[in-house]
């Protein structure tokens, strides 16, 4: 029985007749929860805590790309330690190395340093770098930075994007906005959701369009020189035919249209934001992909997943192949791509083994239709197909040996048949040499991966991993060039990571600290005629480290930072007769650091900020003979963004700024006529109404 003092009966008497409940001394007073939410990886395989692995990978959920405002892939990574990108998302990279590799081979190219996979669909290389992808309607967005050969294979070597939309659920969701913004940004989004046959089938349908006039003016055209435009439509079937087996049907229409993002410069000093060309240059991207998941719970321990995919790309592009307001040469492009495979895997999860094993089977096609026009006349063309053919087996285990020691084991045979043929059909440039070709390439390549990881304490895991790398060789598809062979290149990393929670999961802290050894690097140079070629020219290397933090300072308060270097240098590369040796890489950024907070009013209303900074890097070399006598480099920049969101009922409006302080930069210094620029000072709304 409670027994009240003659002083804490009075308290009690008199708070009872105003309605308050009094709390005494001797009470224990609840207080609130808050913790970070667990957050969850797959693009491993393995579906396992972000805390559990030793790879190298930032997660952006849904609910982070809410707070941050973001609207596509390209802002995502504008904030990720050991991401540099560009404004306008025409070339991105991770730890330095461009999502396109140092083999630049334009739009026709099949081998990219990075795979991006949007519900289990590899994205086409080129539609990367010309258009960002929507976000809208996505659940998560994992970053792995470093090499990811021995579980995604030919291409990823320097890292992979995994993308996963919302799945359909059996609880009705419909929602639309509309937005607008500076630069004539304007556009309309939809979703749909809900249960069609109760517990057993549910669809979702999300629909985004969005165009814009772009900052880039054509006075030459009177016309605006790098308008966006993109189409996107998604249908997600869930199929639950019974409690052991899930069936998830995807299909995906993208259909994005991008201009120029250059600007004229006379000595180097950048025209802001004017082009001079006489012909309009467009990228235009029709893709469509199907892919189809089944997960197969054979018992508690065992799962059969069957991933199918295909994607089909139409691409077209014209560009000023002379880049002058005068003279009429025009290059055009007409490519078609199919990507398709067949992924089978068997994992487990016994108390101290988790892992699985599987195997792959992918086939790549690519016609390719490129022309070289003079006023209106062909006076090149040439034509190509390109067949690629790829077998894996792979797997991983993960065994905690003894309690909290955890050793990590990885392994993948690829097996690649490559195919290449190319005709020029129309040469009236008499050509020296007949650049035709007609190759067959085979390579099988061993990817190894171990760690070994270490439980400090509960909330701290420490941990070392090696693995290789790799990418496949193929034939150089530029026009004009010689479509000679070269052979795969190969990277070795040794990396330590850590994983921290403090202050009862409300402060979560990461890094990784890396080095990676690069032989037989494909790269690009310029031959005596002054075509692209690509050979095995590099020995190179690779340092660095990725930090970052998040802190629920309370539950309506968090900040988190990020900050990254990256120390890149080629050991041995000659080229053409020039020494490169010593030298850091093109478009490797040293520094990249971030900081950014949320806080929501009692009343709703929430306000966030970020400052993103990251430094310059090389984006050409000066050449004299055979040395290096010179550096062209983009500018280091600082970017502040701002966004708020405020919900009433039914309705949420949102706003965001970028770059606040109009910060004006070079972000490609190409030559001293021609550059590439950030966006100036834009901003916009946005309504969203559900129901």
């Amino acid at each position: 029985m409670q027994v009240f003092s003659k002083n804490s009966l009075a308290l009690a008497v008199a708070s009872s007749a105003l309605g308050i409940t009094p709390v005494f001394a001797d009470e224990e007073v609840p207080q609130e929860v808050i913790q970070l939410e667990e957050v969850i990886v797959t693009g491993e395989k393995i579906q396992r805590s972000q805390d559990r692995t030793l790879s190298s990978v930032a997660v952006s959920t849904s609910e982070d790309i809410r707070k941050e405002g973001a609207k596509t892939l390209q802002d995502v990574l504008s904030g990720t330690p050991g991401v540099y990108t560009q404004s306008g998302n025409e070339n991105w990279g991770i730890r330095g190395v461009p999502i396109q590799g140092f083999d630049e081979q334009g739009a026709a190219a099949l081998n990219g340093a990075i795979s991006v996979y949007v519900d289990d669909a590899i994205q086409s290389n080129r539609l990367l770098t010309a258009n960002p992808l929507s976000v809208w309607d996505v659940e998560q967005v994992e970053v792995y930075r470093g090499a990811q050969s021995t579980t995604q294979g030919r291409n990823s070597l320097a890292g992979a994007v995994v993308m996963k939309t919302k799945d359909p659920t059996f609880t009705p969701e419909f929602a639309v906005q509309g937005n607008l913004g500076r630069y004539g940004e304007k556009g309309s989004s939809a979703l749909a959701n809900g249960a069609l046959i109760e517990d057993r089938l549910a669809g979702r349908l999300a629909v985004d369009y969005q165009t814009e006039d772009g900052y880039i003016n054509n006075p030459t055209l009177g016309d605006d020189a790098n308008p966006l435009r993109s189409a996107n439509v998604r249908g997600k079937l869930l199929f639950l035919p019974s409690d052991d087996v899930d069936v998830l049907l995807t299909f995906s229409h993208n259909d994005q249209r991008a201009g120029l993002n250059a600007v004229d410069a006379n000595d180097g000093v950048p025209d802001y934001f004017n082009v001079y060309e006489n012909t309009e240059t467009y990228h235009k991207f029709d893709q469509n992909a199907v892919t189809g998941k089944l997960d197969w719970y054979l018992d508690g321990e065992w799962t059969l997943t069957s991933i199918s995919s295909a994607t089909l790309v139409d691409y077209s592009a014209a560009l000023d192949f002379d880049r002058t307001p005068t003279t009429s040469q025009a290059a055009l492009r007409e490519h078609e791509q199919t990507l398709a495979s067949q992924e089978v895997r068997l994992g487990y999860d016994y108390e101290n083994l988790t892992g699985f094993f599987g195997a792959y089977l992918g086939r790549t096609t690519s016609d390719i239709d490129d022309k070289l026009a003079v006023s209106g006349t062909t006076v090149m063309n040439e034509k190509g197909k390109v067949e690629i053919d790829s077998y894996a087996l792979f797997g991983e285990a993960n065994w905690e040996f003894v309690n909290d020691w955890t050793l990590i084991t990885g392994l993948r045979w690829d097996h690649e048949e490559n195919h290449t043929r190319i005709d020029y059909t129309v040469d009236t440039l008499n050509l020296a040499t007949d650049p035709s070709a007609n190759e067959n390439i085979t390579s099988s390549v061993l990817l190894p991966k171990l760690g070994l990881s270490y439980d400090v304490t509960e909330n701290h895991l420490v941990g070392v991993t090696w693995q290789r790398g790799y990418r496949s060789g193929g034939v150089n598809l530029r026009s004009l060039a010689l479509h000679t062979p070269y052979d795969p290149e190969f990277t070795d990393t040794y990396e330590l990571a850590w994983r921290g929670n403090w202050l009862n999961r409300r402060l979560r802290t990461n890094a990784n600290i890396y080095y990676t050894d690069w032989t037989d690097q494909q790269v690009t140079f310029r031959d005596s005629s002054g075509n692209r070629q690509v050979a095995n020219a590099a020995d190179s290397r690779m340092a660095g480290a990725e930090l970052s933090a998040q802190y629920l300072v309370t539950s309506q308060l968090s900040v988190h930072a990020g900050a990254s270097y990256s120390d890149t240098k080629y050991n041995s590369f000659v080229s053409d007769g020039v020494d490169y040796s010593g030298h850091e890489f093109m478009f490797a950024p040293k520094y990249l650091a971030s900081v950014g907070a949320n806080y929501t009013f009692d009343n709703g209303l929430m306000i966030g900020t970020n400052v993103v900074y990251q430094d310059d890097s090389i984006s050409n070399f000066i050449t004299s003979g055979s040395t290096v006598v010179g550096e062209r480099r983009s500018d280091p920049v600082t970017l502040v963004n701002l966004n708020a969101e405020y919900a009433v009922g039914s309705m949420t409006f949102t706003g965001y700024v970028k770059n606040l302080f109009n910060e004006r930069y070079v972000t490609a210094n190409q030559s001293d006529t021609v550059v590439d620029v950030g966006a100036p000072l834009t901003f916009g709304v946005a309504a969203r109404y559900e129901f």
